[in-house]
C-alpha cells in the first residue's frame, strides 16, 4: 500500500463538497433577497458589531476590493451605514442599521440542506464528525493562520448565545 495522495481524487472531493456549501448558502441567501457574499458581510459585521473594510477582508476571506463592492450594495438596500472612526477620520467602520440586523437574524433561520446532511452524519458517526472539524481546522490554520481560527471559534460562541 502505498501513502502517496490522489490529486485527482482529493482535488474533486474537495471541489465537490465547496461547490454543494457554495450553492446551499447562495440559495439561502438568495432567499432573504441577498446575494452569499452580502449574507457573509453581514455575518461579519454582526460578529465584530463595527467592521472596517480590512477587518471583514480578512474574515471573509476576500480582498477590500471586492468588500468595498459587497458594502456599497447592502448600503443602497438600507441594510448598514457607515461611521467614521472619531479619532482617526482615515478609518471607517461598517454598521449593521435596524434592517440589516433583522435580515441577518432571518438569514439564520434559512434552510441550508448541507448542514440539515452535517448534522444528521454528525449524530450516525459522532466520532467521525469530531475528526473532520479538526481537520478542517488544521486546513484552514495553515492557510489563514491562527487568528481566522480564534475568529471562528470566538464568534461560533457567540453564534450559540
Amino acid at each position: 500500500m502505498t501513502n502517496k495522495i490522489n490529486p485527482h481524487l482529493v482535488m474533486n472531493y474537495f471541489r465537490g463538497v465547496a461547490k454543494a456549501v457554495e450553492e446551499d448558502w447562495q440559495k439561502a441567501a438568495q432567499s432573504v433577497g441577498l446575494t452569499q457574499a452580502e449574507q457573509h458581510t453581514l455575518w461579519v459585521i454582526f460578529f465584530e458589531e463595527r467592521a472596517s473594510i480590512s477587518t471583514i477582508a480578512k474574515y471573509g476571506l476576500w480582498d477590500r476590493s471586492t468588500v468595498m463592492q459587497v458594502v456599497k450594495r447592502l448600503k443602497e438596500k438600507g441594510l448598514v451605514y457607515i461611521e467614521k472612526d472619531e479619532k482617526d477620520l482615515r478609518v471607517s467602520y461598517v454598521l449593521l442599521t435596524e434592517e440589516g440586523k433583522k435580515r441577518r437574524a432571518k438569514s439564520r433561520e434559512a434552510n441550508y440542506d448541507f448542514l440539515k446532511f452535517i448534522e444528521k452524519q454528525s449524530v450516525e458517526d459522532r466520532e467521525g464528525f469530531i475528526n473532520l472539524i479538526k481537520f478542517l481546522e488544521k486546513i484552514n490554520r495553515n492557510y489563514y493562520g491562527d487568528e481566522f481560527i480564534e475568529w471562528v471559534e470566538k464568534t461560533e460562541e457567540k453564534e450559540k448565545k
